[in-house]
């Protein structure tokens, strides 16, 4: 009886391990596209997100059983980042997590974090997918933050 308790607590112990390292895995996953995209933002590096935009990119944004256009092509969406650069010397800091993939689609929840001119820490998050062509953003369709 001895060595069929050892068996099965062996069998335990290895599953749990699994399951720990694919927590593990899981969320320390990313897209090296996403990231870096975004770390061009926190960077106000519009040359290194610019890359990564394909040519024809959409940026949507989804609220409820609408999904409108708010800005279309790169040309569009570079000059809208630039704007934003410029006109803005705070602009939030972003971080990325909780990740999935589905083929060409990312799916990631976006925090926004920045400082209030109250001096509180503030912070707002949203879903995110980017789909993928070519290894470039193709359409963005960002969710309602909360």
């Amino acid at each position: 009886m001895k060595p069929i308790y050892s068996l099965m607590a062996i069998a335990c112990l290895s599953f749990s391990t699994l399951s720990a390292c694919q927590s593990e895995k899981t969320q320390a996953y990313s897209h090296p596209i996403i990231s870096v995209y975004s770390q061009g933002w926190n960077d106000k590096d519009l040359e290194t997100m610019a890359s990564l935009m394909h040519p024809d990119i959409t940026w949507m944004s989804v609220e409820g059983d609408t999904i409108k256009v708010e800005v279309s092509g790169k040309v569009a969406l570079v000059a809208e980042m630039k704007n934003w650069f410029e006109g803005e010397s705070a602009l939030p800091r972003g971080s990325l997590r909780d990740w999935s993939v589905n083929g060409n689609y990312v799916a990631v929840t976006e925090t926004a974090s920045w400082t209030a001119k109250d001096g509180s820490e503030k912070s707002q998050s949203a879903l995110s997918v980017y789909e993928l062509e070519d290894d470039l953003i193709r359409r963005v369709y960002y969710y309602p933050s909360t």
